[in-house]
């Protein structure tokens, strides 16, 4: 099993309006994206071969996403929810994206240097 991983990285603002900490108000976060993809086998053919995606595909699906929806915005709006946690987060990037990117396994986001949340998804 071959698996790739790209990282991205954004800056938006949220607030938790049910937690019962420093979360339920207004702060932001300089998060971390981990997209992962895995395959049985990689490329045989073709300008791609010998990989199991190229990094520009990935990237060609993420960063409009990252863009729109993300990126030095207000995720409480643009995902629309009252609690925008980075497990929302992961759950609804891998949602988003998985239509366009074949092979996707993983969203981790990290909204901390020792804070993250996956989403995987199991078949």
């Amino acid at each position: 099993m071959f698996e790739v991983e790209k990282t991205f990285t954004f800056e938006a603002g949220h607030v938790l309006h049910h937690h019962d900490g420093v979360c339920s108000r207004p702060h932001g976060h300089s998060y971390v994206l981990k997209v992962a993809v895995r395959k049985e086998h990689l490329l045989s053919t073709g300008p791609q071969q010998g990989m199991v995606v190229d990094f520009h595909q990935i990237r060609s699906a993420v960063k409009p996403m990252l863009d729109e929806f993300f990126d030095h915005h207000w995720l409480n709006d643009t995902i629309k929810t009252e609690s925008p946690t980075a497990e929302f987060i992961a759950k609804w990037i891998f949602d988003y994206l998985y239509p366009q990117i074949e092979g996707l396994f993983r969203v981790t986001v990290c909204e901390t240097a020792t804070s993250s949340a996956s989403y995987t998804k199991i078949e």
